[in-house]
């Protein structure tokens, strides 16, 4: 029987960031991933930005989280002798003049400075794009290849012995006052960490996610040098020489892992009407995101098992999200922490029922 301090189960965004900061914190763990499972981190756009949506709104906590997510990337790249952060920023073209006015009113209004510049109409650095009325450039935003991240902190969980490629059985796990005993593991607390799936675990199936599909394809777009991620409706990330990622589709209604014409139909359409080089789709991605209700993430411990936690919900702002309350998670655990409200899965205890 191992007798471990954790055992983690996922190894998604939310896993792989928990799992690397307790073995920092020098304890001992395994963490069990099905590999043979479709996850949102290996088709995420892996896109932060610290102002978003038709109103500029502040990403919740956007002054604490972004210095901490930059320092925290930027470190582990050194580690892992590794590139998958891109700070490139971010450039959101006027689409017509009603919002033009709208965004020019709200910068004014709202205390954007240290995010927001307006770019002049027709900039050459924007010659791809549609930018007879100018847009915003935001800055401290950029992308996280989450699919070469994750697959790095594989790596680094392989050589230290403490991953396992394995489906995990809820019903073969026995809970008790102090310990947990999965199979041959013996140990003090278990963490879920598996995204989509935590609908399907029978100890938080009650928590209440909000899953959104999304799909997104890659292309080749001819002469295509812009620097920055653009944003109008759907956004194109440059992958360096012509290659883009663009994307992506919210569907809440037929969740699956399986990409649609309609899909690349709409993203297409949303491009085609700023993008203007010829481009050629070169392949198409669907995952199932594990957003919430309420758009904060779900942390804390099971009701009933006080050694049973979660970890998860981190949803479409992962990769922004992800370092900052990993810690925070750490903390919880280790150092008896009080979690923000906003995040303690305690603010839903009343839909749990035996």
């Amino acid at each position: 029987m191992k007798k471990l301090d954790y055992i983690i189960v996922g190894q998604g965004i939310a896993g792989s960031l928990l799992a690397y900061k307790l073995l920092k914190a020098d304890k001992k763990i395994i963490v069990l991933n099905d590999e043979s499972l479709p996850t949102s981190s290996q088709v995420a756009g892996g896109i932060f930005n610290p102002i978003t949506g038709k109103n500029l709104d502040k990403t919740w906590l956007a002054d604490k989280i972004f210095p901490y997510l930059k320092d925290f990337y930027l470190s582990l790249e050194k580690e892992f002798n590794a590139t998958f952060y891109h700070e490139t920023n971010l450039y959101r073209p006027f689409a017509n003049e009603e919002q033009q006015k709208h965004f020019m009113r709200l910068t004014d209004e709202y205390d954007l400075g240290n995010y927001i510049k307006i770019i002049s109409a027709n900039n050459t650095e924007y010659s791809a794009i549609t930018n007879t009325l100018g847009g915003l450039h935001t800055s401290f935003a950029g992308w996280v290849n989450v699919p070469k991240m994750i697959e790095n902190f594989r790596i680094h969980f392989r050589n230290r012995e403490v991953y396992q490629a394995e489906k995990f059985v809820h019903e073969a796990l026995e809970v008790s006052e102090n310990e947990v005993i999965y199979k041959d593991i013996e140990a003090k607390r278990i963490i879920f960490c598996e995204g989509y799936y935590a609908s399907q675990n029978p100890f938080f199936n009650w928590i209440p996610f909000n899953p959104a599909k999304g799909e997104t394809f890659l292309a080749d777009v001819e002469g295509y040098n812009i620097a920055e991620i653009v944003n109008q409706g759907s956004w194109i990330i440059p992958l360096g020489n012509g290659k883009c990622r663009i994307g992506s589709t919210y569907v809440w209604d037929k969740l699956d892992w399986e990409t649609t014409e309609s899909g690349r139909a709409l993203i297409s359409s949303k491009i085609d009407k700023f993008l203007l080089p010829s481009y050629k789709i070169t392949n198409q991605e669907a995952g199932i995101r594990p957003t919430t209700k309420d758009r904060r993430p779900f942390m804390g411990n099971h009701p009933l098992h006080n050694n049973v936690y979660v970890f998860n919900g981190l949803g479409t702002k992962g990769v922004s999200l992800a370092p900052f309350f990993a810690e925070e998670m750490l903390c919880f655990l280790e150092k008896n922490k009080v979690l923000m409200s906003e995040s303690n899965i305690k603010r839903f205890y009343s839909l749990y029922s035996l």
